[in-house]
């Protein structure tokens, strides 16, 4: 008669106790083998991809107990900004798709792979779609006594939690959203304004504030002392806890600044010469500052970086996009290495990125693989695809 040989550890009692150095461990009765201790472990886990720590909270109460600590979730998101990556997102087929894939580094490497993240269905607005600290945020198209309404949509593709907002209560229905994020307190942050068109000129009339993460989320009103309305059809950009949007006032075209933690506006004026001969493009993180691309009639392309933000002062650098990149403006951002990337706005078959190095004047593409096998399919193409650069994967649940 055949016997399964005896193994003490499949048939041990498990016992738990806290070490002098307030670490976890695991003794087993008969036997010497220990768990290593609780700093080792969180930082192993936090060099995972998130996928992967997605699966191991369904391991157990306790695995979905210390993945969930806002501390881990702190520290894999320190640890996640070392890695950033380029995220895909668009609307085909009734779902809002995401991809991501690594951020190309390597000079010789030509193809970069994208995994897919999740998706979800809804009939969207595809003109707005806003990213901030590893969250997307974008509408939905909801039916709500006999009138379709705009219903603010946060989502996280690392965990695939999507989290629909409430609806926005404004004598206006014109409204400009931007998505920030407060890196001191750790909290997302939704400002929405209120637009009244009269006589050709649009005001924002309300200011509103929706924080993410703390009990059940509502609106709240907040004071906006200078008159402005943000440019439509314009993303912000949120560096450092500063949310920053293009907007218009008295005429003139400034920069808009919104402190996400005091929730305090001020405005960086442009002189009237420059804004009169310039069209802004786009705001951009180069290098961890404020930078706006700009097309002037005479001189082309511009990059305009803010190196004194207290007293206003610029340095403007000249540069030679490619005519196409104009016609993708709500996909050109940078990357921490200072290259300048942008991606078509409607889906081509091969996919590219480009990088546009500043210092070399030279560019380099990409080709993205990944997303036409595993959504498209063949099928009809998305009328419009968004493309995040420096994307990070957060783990955090609202």
């Amino acid at each position: 008669m055949n016997q399964e040989k005896y193994n003490p550890v499949n048939h041990c009692k498990i016992i738990r106790r806290r070490t002098q150095s307030s670490t976890t461990s695991l003794t087993y009765v008969g036997g010497n083998l220990e768990m290593p201790p609780i700093d080792l472990i969180i930082e192993i886990l936090q060099r995972l991809p998130a996928k992967t720590i997605a699966k191991l909270r369904c391991v157990s109460k306790q695995w979905g107990s210390l993945l969930s600590n806002p501390d881990f979730t702190k520290s894999f998101l320190t640890c996640s900004s070392t890695r950033p990556r380029l995220l895909f997102t668009f609307e085909f087929g009734g779902k809002w798709h995401f991809f991501s894939s690594p951020q190309p580094r390597n000079v010789d490497e030509q193809i970069v792979i994208a995994d897919y993240h999740m998706g979800f269905s809804g009939d969207w607005y595809k003109e707005i779609c806003q990213s901030a600290n590893g969250f997307i945020y974008l509408y939905d198209k909801q039916m709500f006594k006999e009138k379709i309404e705009r219903v603010p949509v946060i989502c996280n593709p690392s965990t695939g939690q999507k989290v629909h907002l409430p609806i926005v209560i404004a004598k206006n229905n014109d409204l400009r959203s931007f998505l920030g994020y407060d890196p001191i307190e750790n909290q997302l942050k939704v400002l929405c304004m209120a637009v009244a068109k009269y006589n050709q000129q649009t005001n924002s009339r309300e200011h509103k504030v929706l924080t993410l993460g703390k009990g059940k989320p509502s609106w709240r009103n907040i004071e906006c002392l200078f008159p402005h309305f943000p440019e439509n059809y314009k993303n912000g950009i949120c560096i450092n806890g500063i949310l920053y949007y293009i907007a218009r006032s008295n005429l003139n075209t400034v920069i808009a600044c919104f402190d996400v933690k005091y929730e305090k506006f001020r405005f960086i004026q442009i002189d009237e010469e420059s804004s009169i001969l310039t069209w802004f493009l786009t705001l951009i993180n180069y290098k961890g500052k404020l930078a706006a691309l700009v097309f002037d009639q005479s001189l082309h392309d511009q990059l305009w970086v803010l190196d004194d933000p207290e007293n206003e002062k610029w340095s403007k650098h000249i540069f030679h996009l490619p005519t196409a990149a104009f016609v993708v403006i709500r996909s050109i951002w940078a990357t921490d290495s200072g290259e300048i990337v942008w991606a078509p706005s409607r889906w081509t078959y091969p996919f590219y990125v480009f990088y546009y190095n500043m210092e070399r004047q030279s560019v380099r593409r990409f080709e993205i693989k990944g997303i036409e096998e595993k959504a498209l399919m063949g099928h009809y193409r998305p009328e419009a695809i968004f493309t995040f650069t420096n994307h990070i994967e957060n783990v955090m649940f609202l």
